[in-house]
This record gives structure tokens, C-alpha cells and sequence, in this order.
């Protein structure tokens, strides 16, 4: 029997869906995860009573992103369309989604958050999409993220802590440390719970439907760049060997 890396939880009257992520020590995303998260997410979708989906990561961290080993060039295709797969449910999803995260959310895992459309982060988390250090992007985030946000995230591959991402429109609510779960409960709770399930999701289409189209179109470029113009160069695989033997990475710019 395979292991067992996402969780899928309902509440009593079937309204909160929550999906976490379980794949110790850092819920890596990978392959095999995103195997999993798809279907739960898929059965959430369907649940008739279901008024808002949280995405959350089990442990210290939401995620240390996405796994390295499989950015090499046998298995990238793949990777991308695992992952891309996901964040296409999420953006496409017919209700309400919250992340809520804490500790590390950083590269792939920081994309799924950014995927939903409600971002609690606790007070000492930090995100990252530190991909441009391996010599790699993010396709995710450069879809997700406004034009102004991704220069700065994207292109210095820096940290941000909480508060930095709420002033930049990535995170909408700061949780204290050790209180993300109960703000999460009480956010849900006040503004998903009490509404009408077919209301909700009518609202959602008709804010996301606008939006959906150009934020793929952009998603596809990306992927195509990642996989056509990126890969097959030198320096495009050299960061991602070079962190996997623990050495600096020789840039040849090509």
C-alpha cells in the first residue's frame, strides 16, 4: 500500500473542506504528491454541501516547494505538468480556497498558495520563490502574481516575511504565531459558513471566470519558456546539479 501524503477532512455539516498537506519533514511537492492532491481536491470539488476548501501543510512548514530532483531535465516535463495540474484546479475551483500557511511556503508550494484565493500567513512565515538561484522560474507565480509583485519575488528569488507579503497584495491576513489554525476557523466561519453554497459558488465564477483565461494563457507561456527555452541550455540544469552536489553553480550565461 502506497503511502499516505494528503489529508482530506469535512466538517460535520460538510461546508469546510480542508486538505493538508502530510509529507514530512517539509511537504516537498512532488509528483507523487500532487497524485494525491489532485483526486482530493477533485472529491472536494464535487461535494455538493461544500462551501470553501483550505489548503494547509502539515508540521513547522507549508512546504519547502517543489522537489529538486525532479527539475532535472528526465523528469521536468513531468513536474510541471503535475504541479501546473494543480494550480489549474485551484484557479478553476468552484468555491472559495484558502491557504493557510506557516513557517517556510516557499517555490512550489508558495505557487499551490498563491493558486487559492484567500492567503492567511502566520506572523513568522516566510515565502520565497528562490527558483532563479537554481538558474530556473516559477511558472506558477508568473501567472498568479500581478506584473509589479513578480519583478521583485520572481527576479531576486529573496524571502519576504508575512508582513511584507500583505503589503505587497500576496497575503490577505497575518495570523499570530501559534493562532493560524483558529483565524482560519474564524475567518471561515464568518464569511463562507453562513452563505449559501450555490450562491458561493455562482460568485466565484463570476469572479474568477473573468480572470481564469488570461491567468492559463500566461501559465502556458511559462511552462513553454520553462520546458523549450530554459532546459535544454547549460545553465538552465546547471543550478539545479550543482545544489544536488552541494557546490556553487558555474553559470556559462547560456
Amino acid at each position: 500500500m502506497s503511502d499516505a501524503w494528503v489529508r482530506h477532512d469535512v466538517s460535520e455539516e460538510g461546508a469546510v473542506h480542508t486538505i493538508t498537506l502530510d509529507k514530512a519533514p517539509g511537504n516537498v511537492i512532488d509528483i507523487a504528491l500532487c497524485s494525491q492532491l489532485r483526486p482530493a481536491m477533485e472529491a472536494a470539488a464535487g461535494a455538493r454541501e461544500g462551501k470553501v476548501l483550505v489548503l494547509r501543510g502539515a508540521g513547522k512548514n507549508f512546504s519547502f516547494g517543489a522537489s529538486v530532483e525532479e527539475h532535472l531535465p528526465d523528469r521536468a516535463p513531468d513536474m510541471l505538468g503535475a504541479l501546473g495540474g494543480v494550480v489549474r484546479d485551484l484557479i478553476g475551483f468552484p468555491y472559495p480556497t484558502v491557504a493557510g500557511v506557516q513557517g517556510s511556503c516557499l517555490g512550489g508550494g508558495l505557487e499551490i498558495a498563491l493558486a487559492c484565493g484567500i492567503l492567511i500567513a502566520e506572523e513568522g512565515a516566510t515565502l520565497a520563490t528562490p527558483e532563479i538561484q537554481l538558474g530556473v522560474l516559477p511558472p506558477a507565480a508568473t501567472a498568479l502574481l500581478s506584473t509589479r509583485a513578480a519583478e521583485e519575488v520572481i527576479l531576486t528569488g529573496r524571502s519576504f516575511t508575512a508582513e511584507e507579503a500583505r503589503h505587497m497584495g500576496i497575503v490577505n491576513l497575518i495570523a499570530a504565531e501559534g493562532n493560524l489554525d483558529s483565524e482560519i476557523a474564524a475567518f471561515v466561519g464568518k464569511h463562507f459558513v453562513p452563505r449559501s453554497a450555490l450562491s458561493l459558488r455562482l460568485a466565484t465564477r463570476a469572479v474568477r471566470d473573468t480572470r481564469r483565461p488570461e491567468v492559463e494563457r500566461r501559465l502556458d507561456e511559462a511552462e513553454r519558456l520553462y520546458l523549450e527555452e530554459l532546459l535544454p541550455t547549460h545553465d538552465g540544469v546547471e543550478g539545479i546539479r550543482a545544489f544536488m552536489e552541494k557546490r556553487s553553480p558555474l553559470w556559462r550565461n547560456a
